[in-house]
This record gives C-alpha cells, sequence and structure tokens, in this order.
C-alpha cells in the first residue's frame, strides 16, 4: 500500500509528532511505500526511515535560512513561509505562530506552500491513502484540493480547542472535515466531541487510541533507588500554565517544607516558551532540576530512573508519556482529565495510574481561581499518598501489561478501519 502522511508541525517535537513518526515507522516496518509532508524550520533534521520520501514546507522569518538547509528532506524545489511554524497549542516547546494570530494573506500564503508540497507528494507516489493529522486547517485544505483521494484524519484533542477559539477559521475548517473518508479519535469521549463539532456521521468516527514505543520504553536497564536515596520524580512536556505546572510545583514546595515528608527530587524534561514561567525556572529550589527539550531516547533513561511521574495538566488528547512512563517502571499521577482514565483501564492491564480531581475550569485549559488551589491542594494530598505508598511497599506493585497498544498494534487497527 502506498500511504502519505501530513502534519503543518514538526514531525518529532511534541506528543502528535511523535505519534505521526512512529506510525511511519510502524508502516514502513509492514512493508508499505510512504511519503511525509511536514512543516519544519530550515535547520531541523528529518528522521523517518531511509525509504520515507519527505516534502517539507520550511517555515522562517528570515528568508536567509533557507539558503542552506541542512535536513536530509531538503530537495531542489520547496515550499516556505516566511512566518514561525503554526502551533496547535497556543505555547509550543519552540517559537510558533497562532493560528487564531493568522491573517488573510498568512493564510493564503499557507494554503498554497502546503497544497504545493501536498500536490508534488501525490503526483510521486499517487497514494491509497494519506493520513492527516489534527482536525483543523491543512486537513480541511487537503480535503478541499484532493477532493477524489481516500483521506483519514487524526485527532490529537488540541484540534478540537482550536475549533472552538478560533473564530477566524472555523468556518473555513468544519464543512470540509465533515467531508473526510474517516476520523479517528484517541478516547470515545474525544469521539462524541467529533461528531458534535464537525457534524460527522457515526459511522465515519472511530476510535483509534494511541501506541508506545515498547522497544525504547520499557523496564530493561531500570536503576532502582539505592537505600535512603530521595524518591524520584519527573515531568516531561512542555514547560506552560496550562500543563498545570506553577501548581505542580506548589503542591511539591508545600511537601518539601512538610517534616515528615520523605526526600525527593523533581527532574523536569521540556521546552518552554512562557515568559513568566522561564523566569520561576531560574530560581527553582535545589530539589528541582531542569533539562529543557529532550530527545526520545533520553526521556526513556529518565522514565528508567523514575518513581513518580506527574503529569498536572489541564487538557491533553491521549498523552502518550503515561503509558510510556508505567511501561519504564514509573507510576504515573494524572489529572483525571476526559476520557483518559477509562481508556487506560480498558486497554492496560493492571493499571497502577493514579488520577487527581479535574478543577473547576475557567476556559478549556485554565482552572478559575478556586480550581486552582483547589487542584494544588488535590494534588498535595495525592502525591503525599503516593510517597506514602512507595515508602509501605504498595507502590510500585506489579508492573502494567502494556502490550495491547505498540505502534504496530495501533498501525494494523488504523489500515482496518479506514481501508
Amino acid at each position: 500500500m502506498k500511504i502519505l502522511s501530513i502534519t503543518a508541525q514538526k514531525p518529532h517535537s511534541t506528543g502528535s509528532g511523535t505519534y505521526m513518526t512512529e506510525l511511519v515507522r510502524a508502516f514502513a516496518r509492514m512493508g508499505h511505500e510512504q511519503a511525509v509532508v511536514c512543516g519544519i524550520f530550515p535547520d531541523d533534521s528529518i528522521d523517518f526511515p531511509e525509504n520515507v520520501s519527505c516534502y517539507p514546507v520550511f517555515f522562517t522569518d528570515k528568508k536567509a535560512d533557507l539558503l542552506a538547509a541542512p535536513c536530509k528532506a531538503a530537495q531542489a524545489r520547496f515550499s516556505s513561509l516566511q512566518f514561525p511554524v503554526v502551533g496547535m497549542s497556543d505555547i509550543m516547546p519552540y517559537t510558533s505562530t497562532r493560528y487564531r494570530d493568522l491573517s488573510p494573506e498568512m493564510i493564503s500564503q499557507f494554503e498554497k506552500a502546503f497544497i504545493d508540497a501536498v500536490g508534488r507528494a501525490v503526483s510521486d507516489l499517487d497514494p491509497d491513502l494519506i493520513i492527516c493529522h489534527h482536525l483543523f486547517l491543512l486537513t480541511a485544505l487537503v480535503r478541499k484540493h484532493f477532493p477524489d483521494r481516500r483521506i483519514a484524519g487524526i485527532s490529537h484533542g488540541t484540534d478540537l480547542r482550536q475549533m472552538i477559539n478560533c473564530d477566524n477559521l472555523r468556518e473555513t475548517v468544519r464543512p470540509y472535515i465533515k467531508e473526510l473518508d474517516a476520523a479517528l479519535a484517541l478516547h470515545s469521549e474525544q469521539r462524541a466531541q467529533i461528531m458534535d463539532i464537525f457534524g460527522m456521521d457515526e459511522s465515519r468516527v472511530s476510535v483509534i487510541g494511541s501506541g508506545y514505543n515498547n522497544k525504547l520504553f520499557n523496564t530493561e536497564g531500570r536503576t532502582g533507588r539505592g537505600q535512603g536515596e530521595p524518591l524520584r520524580i519527573a515531568y516531561a512536556g512542555k514547560i506552560s500554565r496550562p500543563k498545570g505546572v506553577p501548581e505542580m510545583l506548589e503542591a511539591l514546595g508545600i511537601l518539601a517544607s512538610e517534616s515528615g515528608s520523605p526526600a525527593f527530587e523533581l527532574t523536569m524534561a521540556g521546552g518552554c516558551q512562557d515568559e513568566a514561567l522561564k523566569d520561576r525556572l531560574d530560581s527553582l529550589p535545589p530539589y528541582v532540576k531542569w533539562l529543557g527539550q529532550i530527545p526520545q531516547p533520553a526521556l526513556a533513561e529518565l522514565l528508567r530512573r523514575t518513581d513518580i511521574f506527574i503529569l498536572p495538566s489541564y487538557f491533553e488528547g491521549l498523552p502518550l508519556v503515561l503509558i510510556e512512563a508505567m511501561s519504564a517502571g514509573a507510576v504515573p499521577v494524572s489529572t483525571d482529565l476526559p476520557g483518559i482514565k477509562n481508556w487506560i483501564n480498558a486497554n492496560v492491564g493492571g493499571s497502577n495510574a493514579v488520577f487527581v480531581p479535574m478543577p473547576q475550569m475557567k476556559s478549556i485549559d485554565e482552572p478559575t481561581e478556586a480550581g486552582r488551589r483547589a487542584f494544588t491542594a488535590d494534588l498535595v494530598s495525592t502525591l503525599r499518598y503516593v510517597m506514602s505508598a512507595f515508602g509501605t511497599g504498595e507502590l510500585p506493585g506489579p508492573l502494567p501489561d502494556t502490550s495491547a497498544i505498540t505502534w504496530d498494534g495501533l498501525a494494523a487497527r488504523l489500515l482496518s478501519i479506514c481501508m
């Protein structure tokens, strides 16, 4: 089979980028012929299997940057845009442009550049299936310009938030997403949202779930905690307020000040574009270390040295990192985000994930002030319990069974749904 995968974002820098990259690798292991269209900066490197053709659209605000693009995807002819990569979240781990800030001229330039790249990929590959990541602007444009092609779109959650926030694009996007051959949701609650937002027939909206790289995220070489050593806590993701990072730091600060709390250390991995939080990162307490953004192999090593993994986010699609943490031997502590607990319980045998109640929300990814205070208090009490359970031996317990959600299994399910 010939498969074309498409994303407007950098393919290796976010959860949805990892999702696409791992699907491409799984399809390659299955022997399918492939191409990828993606949005990158000129100095980005591309890491797809050798036989996968890549058609990049280069984002940059400096024309000189385009003179020598070192990534292996660079070709004699490429498309470029004179603004930073558009981000599906308003705060990305790299310099980005918000969709809500796109002018009509920028939207036109975006359409021309990406459809040029997609057109070349379609002409060269003649794909049997086009898989677009995010049910938003680029996926709508691909449906618009290639009405006779079989096109499936995967929602990663952030696209549904953009449909709520972007008045300038909502009515441009909705009618074309509705006409996709298949829309794929990460969990059942998201499936209901897709049908509601886009008015899609339920027969064309399926739950696909997620996967993880079991060759990378596992307990092989896991290092145990020595006698008397502090509990090892980790966070990985964007360093931003919608991710609940300020509340996490506040909760751990409260626990650090309590005389009865066990000693612990926190390691944070992720990029930060939030200026207020950047200032806070310059004065972290001694028990906190910030690594910045790290590659997947380094994340796997971090998780193998972690006892407790915290995801205090206020909005997610289906966060891969919870599965990756469990498979590496860490106990996840996560906000009880819609749909995630049910999906994990249905797909992971013996899950040891611990959930913190969702706070009262002011918007889709921002709690009210009362909600923020309540969430911090709930996070303190949950972490206090989890730390105590490590002391008594109740946790971590047996390793959860994540064998049903590998990327190869996900790729096979996707093709069975879409073809």
